[in-house]
């Protein structure tokens, strides 16, 4: 089924509730919104996590390396004994000030950073109900937040999926928003080379940017409220040897690794670029959420995907960009 925002944002200011079977293909009405029945069934379950502060690295590398107007504010590694805890790549901040993330392993994950709430697992869904759990269906990669609804892109099945986390909580079920743009892109899309990066426009549309590079650009692709890709394809500059993995308010968060050179990330802004890079210590940064404060500054969390590695870590760390 292929769900338009613009019919989910009505439903959820409709306050509807009517329930879904299990086992049915959902077909979207102001009277049929996309929530479970048996929401037994689903479960967020309160996750056992360990935090250990991270530093970025020493005053003199720091003060060396970041920009004047950059500053690393705190950082956490963290750990848990739950087998799926990791494989972090989307993030968001929900409108309770919690991040939001997704797991390439098929989970969302929550975090309080204020330590007031626990943090939790909960299983992405398909639209009929069935786990996607597993790299195969679950790889998410991008995460985008509109009116209570949580935009999921995937790879390998290239595709992007809207969760109602507003209107049904954890046993929200993922609906088809949009499938893969080769077609507009013109090209074939690898596995590991889908939509990392999931952004909204400045008129509100959801904006996928990949993984691919054509020309040593990335390609930023803009979806209409029905899931339509909108031409034309928007083209982000990347240096030799990254990629894009993550957007959010007008930033871009680029990667790349080798074993000589390890980790890198450049973090792309309004007025401003920054490198991440060794001797600082850093990992694989695939998620980037931007919050602009009343002061005039911008909040950047960026996490990392530890690839379920024992040699990589899940970081979360911390910036404030002074405009």
């Amino acid at each position: 089924m292929r769900l338009s925002y613009a019919a989910l944002t009505a439903c959820l200011m409709a306050g509807c509730s009517a329930e879904i079977p299990v086992g049915e293909t959902p077909r979207l009405s102001l009277a049929t919104p996309p929530c479970a029945a048996d929401t037994g069934r689903y479960d967020a379950g309160p996750l056992e996590l360990n935090l250990k502060a991270a530093a970025l690295g020493s005053a003199a590398d720091m003060s060396e390396l970041l920009p004047p107007a950059v500053k690393f504010i705190e950082g956490w590694h963290l750990t848990s004994a739950e087998g799926d805890f990791g494989g972090l790549s989307g993030l968001e901040i929900m409108p309770t000030g919690d991040l939001l993330a997704v797991s390439d392993k098929g989970y969302f994950f929550t975090f309080d950073p204020d330590g007031k709430k626990r943090p939790t697992l909960m299983p992405l869904y398909d639209a009929v109900g069935k786990s996607l759990v597993g790299k195969t269906k679950g790889d998410a990669e991008g995460l985008a937040l509109k009116d209570g609804v949580a935009f999921v892109s995937f790879e390998r099945e290239h595709r992007i999926l809207a969760y109602p986390l507003k209107a049904c909580g954890v046993a929200a079920r993922g609906l088809l928003f949009a499938g893969s743009p080769e077609k507009l892109l013109g090209t074939k899309l690898r596995a590991n080379d889908g939509a990392e990066a999931l952004d909204m426009t400045t008129d509100g549309r959801i904006r996928a940017g990949y993984e691919t590079v054509i020309d040593g650009r990335a390609p930023l692709v803009t979806f209409n409220p029905d899931g339509t890709a909108a031409p034309p394809v928007e083209f982000i500059a990347v240096d030799p040897d990254f990629k894009l993995v993550g957007a959010d308010d007008g930033f871009f968060l680029f990667r790349a690794y080798d074993r000589e050179a390890g980790n890198r990330n450049i973090i792309r802004g309004p007025n401003i670029e920054f490198k991440l890079a060794p001797p600082l210590n850093v990992d694989n940064f695939e998620g980037i959420a931007v919050q602009p404060l009343e002061t005039g500054i911008t909040r950047i969390h960026l996490i990392s995907d530890d690839n379920f590695s024992a040699r990589q870590r899940t970081l979360l760390y911390v910036f404030e960009v002074t405009n």
